[in-house]
This record gives structure tokens, C-alpha cells and sequence, in this order.
């Protein structure tokens, strides 16, 4: 894979981690993409274990922030740049 690839690869997973829509009308199926993406992006090993961690990581912050703001009946916007993520080649 070259690093264009991987950069459209990683973006693309950062757009279904922004897609704000997604993620509070479908918490769990968000959830699950973002995971199953990075699981495909480390399998192919496009990506390291850590930058798997941190793919996993963001998508399970962005879950938890979800259903505790869901469970309040609150619809925030997500702050991305609270979670770490991978540095883009």
C-alpha cells in the first residue's frame, strides 16, 4: 500500500468517526464500523498495533461519550480533538 493509500484510508476512518449523524442515530452500528475498519486496516497490516490501539481507543471514547450524552438525552457534537489518533504518513 503506498502512503497516498493509507492516507485516504485514515481519513476515511476519521470521517466515519465525525459523521456525527451516524454515530448518535446508530451508536452501536458507528461503534462497530469504526472497529471492524481499523480491525481491516491492521489485518492487512496497513497500520501498527499502536496505531490500531489508537483507532480503537477513539472509537470506544466516542462510543462511551455517546451513550452517556444519548442516556441524557443530549445530542453533542463530538470533540475529536480530545482523542489521540494516528499521525497521518
Amino acid at each position: 500500500m503506498s502512503e497516498t493509500d493509507l492516507e485516504m484510508e485514515l481519513k476515511a476512518w476519521r470521517l466515519l468517526l465525525e459523521d456525527d449523524v451516524y454515530r448518535l442515530e446508530f451508536p452501536e452500528d458507528y461503534h462497530n464500523t469504526l472497529i471492524a475498519r481499523a480491525n481491516e486496516l491492521r489485518t492487512r497490516e496497513w497500520i501498527s498495533q499502536e496505531d490500531w490501539q489508537l483507532l480503537k481507543t477513539a472509537a470506544d471514547q466516542a462510543y462511551a461519550f455517546t451513550t452517556e450524552r444519548l442516556a441524557r438525552n443530549q445530542r453533542d457534537c463530538l470533540k475529536i480533538s480530545s482523542l489521540h489518533l494516528p499521525t497521518l504518513p
